[in-house]
């Protein structure tokens, strides 16, 4: 008897063992810096002030979240074809980064309820938009019909879209070189979201944009597979931004203007990239 006493005793402390243990580590993880993993080239979601710090919607968001969850948070800049392996290497616990939902991306990483959404947009040579008349009445079956030069950024529908109608893309790792060559014509078309109204604005006299393309994206957070934990807490925080008093009514009267001078079209506002498209 006092044998079986002495073996259940045994079993229970190490029981309490494991137990303390696994709350210990949850504690401490959740009193860790919440490491958030963004490209700070698009303004004016990510992007950074004269003085270098970051600052942005997507930045606000991911600081109103690190509120929220009770955690100081670490801005990770990180070009966005690396956003991917930083977060499955455990460099970062998330991505907040104008990152689209793509079943190839599901694969990868666990994604949030979206907090944005994307229209789907061409930028397109100037010269080479003359010479084959595009306009925004083509259909999107002309335009991909046409035999043009593709450029995009690796892991993004700038890829992705004109393969879909069977063309080769240039891949490249940053959008500013896509940029370049599409302003000094040595390509023809750059396929993104709404981050091309921005390029444009770079290069206005030697590009024009086609909205023709009838697609839009979800853009969610991401964490790393398996991490529920992370994911429930962060589809909490993005059921409370839409709320009244949310974030999203106070970042309204901050980046307003901005997005609508990032459209090119004053009368849009926030509430063009938060609403799904109908």
């Amino acid at each position: 008897m006092k044998n079986i006493i002495a073996v259940l005793l045994t079993v229970i402390m190490a029981t309490l063992l494991v137990t303390g243990c696994s709350s210990s580590d949850k504690t401490v993880a959740a009193t860790q810096p919440l490491k958030v993993a963004m490209d700070l080239k698009y303004p004016p979601f990510t992007g950074t002030d004269e003085k270098g710090n970051p600052e942005g919607l997507e930045v606000d968001m991911a600081y109103a979240l690190g509120e929220y969850l009770g955690r100081d948070v670490e801005i990770v800049n990180t070009d966005f074809p690396m956003l991917i392996t930083a977060l499955d290497t455990g460099a970062v616990d998330i991505v907040i980064s104008e990152m689209s939902v793509k079943e190839e991306r599901k694969e990868k990483v666990d994604f949030s309820k979206p907090y944005m959404y994307d229209r789907t947009l061409a930028l397109v040579n100037k010269s080479f938009a003359e010479k084959n008349k595009i306009t925004d009445s083509m259909s999107e079956k002309d335009f991909f019909a046409l035999d043009a030069k593709y450029i995009g950024l690796t892991g993004t529908i700038s890829v992705t879209v004109p393969q879909s109608y069977g063309h080769q893309v240039e891949e490249i790792t940053e959008i500013a070189s896509g940029l370049m060559e599409i302003n000094n014509g040595t390509a023809d078309v750059l396929v993104g979201a709404n981050s091309i109204i921005g390029l444009h604005a770079t290069y206005p006299e030697s590009t024009v944009i086609y909205v023709g393309i009838n697609n839009s994206s979800e853009t969610a957070m991401a964490v790393k597979k398996g991490n529920t934990d992370l994911l429930e807490q962060v589809n909490a925080f993005i059921n409370t931004i839409y709320a009244d008093g949310g974030f999203y009514q106070t970042a309204g009267s901050k980046y307003d203007q901005a997005i609508g001078e990032y459209l090119k079209d004053p009368s849009l506002g926030l509430n063009y990239i938060i609403d799904p498209p109908q």
